[in-house]
C-alpha cells in the first residue's frame, strides 16, 4: 500500500516551462548552499560537546541538562514561521536573512550571563540555522536533474562533516582552556560573515521562476501577506495531508536515534565513563567521518536500488547501533557504537531529505518541508533528551534510558514499507501533480 496521490494528471492546471541551469552554475550553487550544512554540523555538534562543560559552568543536573536541550531544540520547529516565506518571496532572498541572524544569535550566544540567556540565543538561533538548511534543500532540490537529485541531496548533508570536524578540533582546544566553551562559539562568526557576502552570486531557483511567471500569465495576483499566512496549512488539509503527516512520522522515528544520541554521548562518555576532552574529539570526528561516507552510501543506492530500500536498511542499522552505544561499558563498545550510530543515521536522514522534498510540489515544496522535517517532525527529537534526562535516576543511569529509544526507527521501517511510494527515477512534476498553481487565494 501506499500514500494516496493527489490529483491525477488529468485535471493538473498547465506548467510553466523549467528551464535547466547549465552544469557550470549547479557547481557554483552548491558550493555556496554547502555553508548550510558546514554551519549546521558546526553548531549542533559545539552544543552538545560542550554540555559536560556548560552542565559544571551552571551547576546542571540530567534533567536540567534535558529540558535545556529540548528548549533548544525546539527553536528548529518555529523556523517554520522563516521558511514559509520561501514559498512566497522566493528561496534566495529568505537564505540570506537566514545568515545575517544567525550569525547575530551565535554572538549573543557566546556572551551569555547566565543557562537561561544561553538557552534562549540558542534556541532563537537555531529557527534560523534550520530555516536556512531547509531552504537550502529545497533550492537543491529543484534545481537539479533528477538522475543526480539524490546525490545532490546526499552530498549537501556530506559536508556537514567539515562543520563537525571543525567543532571537534575547536573543542580539543577549547575546552580546557579559559575561554571554554564560549570560545567556540566566538570562532563560529567570522565564516558566517564571509559567506553572507559570498552568496549574493545566489540566483533564484528556475522552478520557482517559472511559478511566478505561471502565475503572472495566468493573473492571478499574490495574496495579501496576513491571508497568505492564514492559509499557509490550507493544501495540507487536502491531496497532501497524508505525505505530511507519513514523513512526519518518519522524521520523529528517526529523531528518536537522533535526539539521544547528540545530546548525551559526550555527557554519558565522560561523565559515566570518564572520556578525556580529547578521547570524546576523536570519537566524533571518527564518527562524523563515517557519517559522511554513510550519505555518500545512502544517496547511491538511493539513484540504485531506491528510496524505499535504502531508507529501510539504514533506519534498521541506525537502532541497533544506538543500542551497543549506550548498552557498552567498554571504551572500544562505546566507540565502535558511536560511529556505527553515526554512520547509519546520517545515511537515513540523507534518505528521508530526499524523499521530503520529492513529494511536495514546487508552490509548497519549501513549506512541506520544514512541515514534516523541521516542525512536526521534530517532536521526538525535542522531547526525547527531557524525557531521557527524568528517567535517568529511576532506571539506573543514562545509558539505561537512552537505549530505549532505540527501538523508534521500527515504527519508521512500517511506514515506509506501507505507505511510502517509491520515487527513484521520477520528475518532480510526476510525483507531486495537482497543485503546481499557487494554492494561497485572497478569499
Amino acid at each position: 500500500m501506499e500514500a494516496a496521490q493527489p490529483n491525477s494528471s488529468s485535471e493538473r492546471p498547465p506548467v510553466a516551462a523549467w528551464i535547466p541551469r547549465p552544469r557550470r552554475y549547479l557547481a557554483a550553487l552548491f558550493a555556496m548552499l554547502m555553508s548550510a550544512t558546514i554551519f549546521e554540523g558546526y553548531d549542533i555538534t559545539i552544543f552538545h560537546l560542550a554540555t559536560p562543560e556548560i552542565a559544571k559552568t551552571f551547576h546542571l543536573a540530567d534533567p536540567a541538562i534535558g529540558l535545556m536541550a529540548t528548549v533548544v531544540r525546539f527553536g528548529g520547529m518555529m523556523s517554520f514561521f522563516v521558511v514559509i516565506l520561501a514559498d512566497r518571496y522566493g528561496r534566495k532572498p529568505i537564505i540570506s536573512v537566514t545568515v545575517l541572524c544567525y550569525t547575530v544569535l551565535t554572538l549573543f550566544t557566546a556572551l551569555s550571563t547566565g543557562v537561561w540567556s544561553l538557552t534562549l540565543c540558542q534556541s532563537s538561533a537555531q529557527i534560523f540555522l534550520a530555516a536556512e538548511f531547509g531552504v537550502a534543500v529545497t533550492m537543491i532540490s529543484e534545481e537539479f536533474p533528477d538522475a543526480r537529485r539524490g546525490r545532490a541531496i546526499a552530498a549537501l548533508h556530506m559536508v556537514a562533516f567539515l562543520g563537525v570536524l571543525a567543532a571537534a578540533l575547536t573543542y580539543a582546544i577549547m575546552a580546557e582552556s579559559r575561554w571554554g566553551w564560549r570560545g567556540m562559539y566566538m570562532l563560529g562568526i567570522a565564516p558566517l560573515v564571509m559567506v553572507f557576502f559570498l552568496r549574493r552570486g545566489l540566483r533564484e531557483t528556475a522552478r520557482f521562476n517559472a511559478l511566478e511567471r505561471e502565475r503572472i500569465a495566468a493573473g492571478r495576483a499574490r495574496a495579501e501577506f496576513w491571508t497568505a499566512i492564514r492559509n499557509t496549512l490550507t493544501p495540507f488539509a487536502g491531496p497532501y495531508r497524508s505525505r505530511l503527516l507519513i514523513m512526519a512520522g518518519l522524521w520523529n522515528s528517526i529523531g528518536l536515534i537522533g535526539g539521544p544520541t547528540v545530546t548525551y554521548f559526550p555527557l554519558f562518555a565522560k561523565r559515566d565513563h570518564h572520556w578525556k576532552s580529547h578521547q570524546i574529539s576523536t570519537a566524533i570526528i571518527i564518527a562524523y567521518a563515517m557519517g559522511t561516507i554513510g550519505s555518500m552510501l545512502s544517496g547511491f543506492l538511493m539513484d540504485r536500488l531506491g528510496r524505499k530500500f535504502t531508507t529501510c536498511f539504514f533506519y534498521l542499522m541506525s537502532g541497533a547501533a544506538m543500542y551497543l552505544l549506550f548498552t557498552s561499558d567498554s571504551h572500544r563498545g562505546i566507540l565502535a557504537g558511536e560511529v556505527l550510530t553515526m554512520f547509519a543515521y546520517q545515511a537515513a536522514r540523507t534518505a528521508t531529505s530526499a524523499l521530503s522534498t520529492e513529494l511536495f510540489p514546487t508552490a509548497i515544496r519549501a513549506t512541506g518541508y520544514n512541515l514534516c522535517v523541521q516542525v512536526i517532525g521534530q517532536i521526538c527529537w525535542m522531547l526525547s533528551p527531557v524525557v531521557i534526562g527524568l528517567l535517568s535516576a529511576p532506571l539506573g543511569g543514562l545509558g539505561n534510558a537512552a537505549s530505549i529509544f532505540a527501538a523508534g526507527p521500527i515504527l519508521g521501517v512500517v511506514l515506509i514499507v506501507w505507505f511510502v511510494p517509491e520515487t527513484r527515477g521520477r520528475t518532480l512534476e510526476e510525483l507531486s501533480p495537482g497543485v503546481e498553481e499557487p494554492p494561497i487565494t485572497t478569499e
